[in-house]
């Protein structure tokens, strides 16, 4: 296995984040042919690198090279797969020892609202630690090609190259790489793969970066408590996914929404457009299917407690958005899978009914739980737009948000 560190060094007070990934280096990758890259003024700002990289066994190659150009060089020029490494990087135990299927592998950062860069940052398997087969990701992006003819007039954006795009009134950041990931996509790192490291985001350029955000302080603790005692880095992967899960994007169009909406229309505007990824079709589905449901329900309690919750007029408008719903886009494209929840929903419902008088209290408690049954259209949509882990994320907070609207504060059905 090869192994490419590109070590740069823009200031003397920064080297220690430019040695720190060869002290635990050959933890990390005991026999594989690491060179070094030593990038600029790297030697003069980070005097021991040098002495470090002979200790190590890695060879030194001298470049002024910036990072993204420097993987698309190696990319194009190399084809035995190989590992990305920064210099940032701590490492605890044998990254060998894995194997990988796919033609790049690593840890995947998910969609977030970045401080530093002011903008919505878009996912990418992070290149601190990145497996590339070279000569799979170049047939990848030959075969993306394909889809657009290439003339003057169809430029072929850089998929190595950050961007910053301003769309429907936001800023998004593809950052290194990133669009090569939404390109030809790639393989997540394993829970245990991610256990056996730990890399510090923006190691190498925090004077750039911990003045815009808004706790700096308490940033730099954490980070200086690492680098005190690096074994405090184990696992730290997981609370820099709680960080960026804070962190996740909320609906902004670009438009500003009729100040006469009701707060909380326009809190569901947000959710709805989190849980279908900016899917718009997806989003129109689910708005129909909101006022569907609750339509229906209000038909039912009508019938059953005689209280004139909707008029003819609205009982008739009812089935005509029933005839939208089962004809708009999103239901059309995805009618197998929905077809399917939108029989299970209405099985659940009608548990509800049955059992939400019911003299058995189990009955009354399961007919209670049965009543936010419509959120199981929105887990299948949520799959459909993102994934297994994006309903993950997705589906325990809808539910409990549901449950608490449809609740009293004693946990009493309201």
């Amino acid at each position: 296995m090869n192994v490419y560190i590109l070590a740069t060094c823009r200031k003397p007070e920064l080297a220690p984040f430019t040695e720190l990934v060869f002290k635990t280096l050959r933890v990390g990758f005991p026999t594989a042919n690491v060179t070094v890259y030593l990038n600029g003024d790297c030697e003069t700002n980070c005097p021991n690198i040098v002495t470090l990289c002979e200790h190590n066994k890695c060879p030194v190659s001298r470049v002024d090279t910036i990072h993204h150009k420097w993987i698309e060089q190696l990319v194009y020029s190399e084809d035995a797969p190989f590992f990305l490494c920064d210099t940032d990087v701590i490492f605890y135990s044998n990254i060998e020892q894995f194997t990988f299927q796919s033609h790049l592998a690593g840890f995947r950062v998910p969609e977030w609202q970045d401080e530093f860069s002011g903008a919505i940052t878009r996912a990418r398997l992070h290149p601190s630690l990145l497996y590339v087969d070279p000569v799979a990701v170049r047939s990848k992006i030959a075969e993306f090609r394909k889809v657009c003819p290439e003339t003057e007039f169809t430029p072929f954006c850089n998929p190595f190259y950050p961007l910053c795009l301003p769309l429907n009134g936001r800023m998004y950041f593809h950052d290194t790489v990133s669009l090569l990931y939404h390109a030809i996509g790639g393989q997540e790192f394993t829970d245990e793969q991610k256990d056996a490291y730990f890399h510090f985001n923006f190691g190498t350029i925090p004077d750039v970066v911990l003045p815009r955000l808004k706790n700096p302080e308490q940033m730099t603790a954490a980070r200086n408590a690492i680098m005190a005692n690096p074994d405090m880095g184990r696992g730290g992967w997981r609370f820099q996914e709680e960080y960026y899960q804070q962190r996740q994007p909320v609906f902004d169009s670009g438009i500003e929404l009729p100040s006469v909406r009701p707060a909380d229309a326009q809190e569901a505007v947000k959710w709805n457009y989190r849980l279908c990824n900016g899917n718009l079709e997806a989003m129109a589905f689910n708005d129909a299917w909101y006022r569907y449901v609750h339509g229906i329900d209000d038909l039912i309690d009508t019938m059953q407690d005689g209280r004139p919750r909707m008029s003819r007029e609205q009982v008739l408008e009812l089935f005509i958005l029933a005839a939208d719903i089962y004809n708009c886009p999103f239901y059309v494209r995805h009618r197998e899978k929905l077809h399917a929840a939108v029989i299970l929903v209405t099985n659940d419902y009608a548990n509800s009914v049955a059992w939400e008088k019911s003299p058995l209290p189990h009955r009354r408690i399961m007919g209670d739980v049965f009543r936010t049954c419509g959120d199981t259209m929105y887990d299948l949509v949520a799959m459909l737009c993102g994934g297994w882990k994006h309903l993950r994320n997705a589906s325990p907070a809808i539910r409990e948000r549901d449950w608490i609207g449809q609740h009293d504060d004693k946990g009493n059905p309201t």
